[in-house]
């Protein structure tokens, strides 16, 4: 074949990888959660009322950007107090430094500058609870700076993404009133996902915590994207199922196409398994073309690419195990090796010219 007609037919290779003889793999079906560290909430710490929603739901958002502003009461009192307290802060120390100098010059007592560094330490105290109150309620360093700077307060709360991802749960209409505690938004942050799975009684028996889980990344390929965190001890009343945590790997390349509450069929690597022996690497399903009851897979070579006879025996729903099939040798036109390049895709169309059909 041409490199032009390889092109073509959209042929994707990978390179095989070596079977852990000691292991085989299950099937099982889940869908994707929200990890612990890998969402945020956002709550309304005071009664207030939509005035405005500056962004939509389910959308991406940047870290600081507005998401919707609220009326509240709340708001502008704490702000009040706040500006209150800075201006107390100032003038406590103020008059700590006054009281410092006296002192060093001997004209006031030990008593005094003692007064006046407690009266100072309340206020920083005060300063500091009011600030981390307006923090609470949303509002940035910067904003706090510029109401103690100027000492101008609004009733209107902008509400902004603490963090970068994608936005939900944010189903407000204007007007409405939103109650103290309630969740205004959640934010699920890039690779923010974890898998959970669900094995029968049976199935469960035979997982174990760090056991490797594969499934299709986003390119379409079936690769180790997670391991096994957490095996359920109670079976899931809806479907008498026990549940199974998969961690996921740090890859948001292979991970960017899913979300949470997407279901995906995935293979969990267990126990050990005597019906492998004799078999050296492992495959995507959609790497293997049989011709009859031969198997083969097309080796990627200088010119084109190379038919190999192989026994197959099949690990899980999306991989085979494979091996050079010896018996097949007149057929066998090309050699297996660990740093092959296998093709994973147009193998329909590989497997025509290897019968003579052309490649038109």
């Amino acid at each position: 074949m041409t490199a032009a007609q390889i092109k073509g037919a959209g042929i994707v290779t990978v390179k095989p990888g070596l079977l852990n003889r000691a292991g085989k793999e299950m099937t099982l079906n889940g869908s994707f959660t929200t990890s612990r560290a890998g969402g945020v909430a956002v709550n309304s710490m005071d009664a207030a009322t939509v005035a405005e929603i500056l962004k939509d739901n389910l959308s991406e958002v940047k870290a600081g950007e507005p998401l919707l502003r609220l009326a509240s009461e709340g708001w502008l009192r704490y702000q009040q107090e706040h500006v209150q307290n800075s201006t107390a802060l100032n003038l406590a120390q103020q008059g700590m430094n006054r009281d410092k100098a006296l002192f060093e010059d001997g004209l006031i007592s030990k008593r005094r500058l003692l007064e006046a560094q407690a009266q100072l330490t309340m206020a920083n105290t005060a300063y500091q609870s009011s600030r981390q109150l307006l923090k609470l309620m949303g509002a940035g360093g910067g904003e706090i700076s510029q109401i103690e700077k100027t000492g101008r307060i609004t009733a209107n709360l902008v509400v902004r993404a603490p963090v970068a991802g994608s936005l939900s749960g944010m189903t407000w209409m204007l007007g409405q009133q939103v109650s103290p505690g309630s969740t205004l938004l959640q934010i699920t942050k890039p690779g923010g996902l974890e898998l959970l799975l669900n094995a029968s009684a049976e199935q469960s028996s035979l997982i174990k915590l760090g056991q490797v889980v594969r499934f299709k990344a986003c390119n379409g390929q079936a690769m180790p994207l997670g391991t096994v965190l957490g095996i359920g001890s109670e079976l899931t009343v809806g479907n008498q199922s026990i549940p199974v945590r998969v961690k996921l790997n740090s890859n948001p390349q292979a991970l960017s196409c899913y979300k949470v509450n997407q279901f995906v069929s995935a293979s969990v690597e267990t126990g050990a398994s005597a019906d492998l022996s004799g078999f050296d690497f492992k495959v995507p399903d959609t790497a293997v073309a049989y011709i009859g009851s031969q198997a083969y897979v097309f080796a990627k070579s200088a010119d084109g690419f190379q038919a190999i006879a192989v026994n197959s025996k099949r690990l899980s729903s999306n991989s085979f195990a494979i091996n050079a099939n010896a018996g097949a040798a007149n057929k066998n036109i090309g050699v297996l090796k660990a740093n092959s390049d296998l093709a994973s895709s147009g193998t329909v169309l590989l497997k025509g010219v290897l019968q003579g059909l052309g490649a038109e």
